[in-house]
């Protein structure tokens, strides 16, 4: 745990601060053994090594004194300060942005952070910084109470754009936020959105295009063409020319010698 502080406006130059806690009315203050100095080498910080077990009634108390040689310094000290609430957490874990088909939209998704004290998950307060990255103006921030499964699912609108998402989380009932968690990236920019399906149409129609001319020309060099696709015999002319093989011609209507009937002929002769 650290415990920081500033030098006060009015500060002498020689001022040396000093912190005492004690974490029950009924302990001994001890000094802080392990101060954070400036570039003076001032007192501005004690960070607290071990703290015990944790529990969720654990109070701290905390008194800060000054010194100086030049004039008194007024020292200050607090309530009893509640430990869950005043603890800083480290960013959301594990965060992701997914697209789901289905519904045409993306979700975010994280885990809760590690933290000291064993407290309900609906303790914790989301902050997610959702913006447009086309200089947009600034988007209202979404926030969300804790889960054991924490999602949210932006607007299907969101997808068609590109956008930048970080989160921050603290315990729901002080003002103490965590750093930032990194910033991812998604949906789909402005200008790419409307160019992918010309840009797609454009590539199918040329490689369309290039296949068939480079299929005719090799059909063309390797003589494919006519082995792929023989041409049709022609059946007409084969018949019409085996009949005109066979035909004869007639000379004076008179048929030809061949192809009378044999005749019988009968010789008469005279006797004295």
């Amino acid at each position: 745990m650290n415990c920081s502080w500033t030098r006060g406006p009015a500060a002498p130059a020689d001022v040396q601060y000093h912190l005492y806690s004690w974490f029950s009315r009924d302990e001994d203050e001890t000094e802080c053994a392990q101060y954070m100095v400036d570039s003076a080498g001032v007192h501005v910080g004690c960070h607290f090594e071990e703290l015990g077990e944790a529990k969720t009634t654990d109070n701290y108390f905390f008194l800060l004194n000054g010194t100086s040689n030049e004039v008194a310094v007024q020292f200050l000290d607090f309530a009893p300060l509640v430990a869950f609430k005043i603890e800083k957490y480290n960013p959301p874990a594990n965060v992701t942005v997914h697209y789901n088909a289905s519904s045409h939209s993306h979700v975010i998704r994280w885990l809760n952070p590690h933290r000291r004290y064993d407290l309900a998950s609906s303790t914790f307060r989301y902050e997610l910084d959702i913006q447009r990255t086309s200089g947009s103006p600034k988007r209202d921030p979404v926030f969300l109470d804790g889960k054991d499964e924490n999602e949210y699912w932006p607007p299907s609108s969101d997808s068609r754009t590109e956008n930048t998402v970080r989160l921050r989380v603290k315990y729901q009932r002080n003002e103490i936020w965590s750093e930032w968690s990194r910033t991812l990236r998604f949906g789909i920019p402005e200008e790419g959105y409307s160019s992918i399906p010309v840009t797609l149409v454009v590539l199918v129609v040329g490689a369309a295009t290039l296949s068939t001319v480079v299929l005719m020309f090799l059909c063309k060099r390797y003589s494919l063409w006519r082995r792929l696709f023989p041409p049709i015999p022609r059946v007409k002319g084969e018949v019409t020319s085996d009949f005109a093989s066979h035909q004869i011609t007639w000379v004076e209507s008179q048929p030809p010698p061949d192809s009378q009937e044999p005749e019988d002929v009968l010789a008469v002769d005279e006797t004295p």
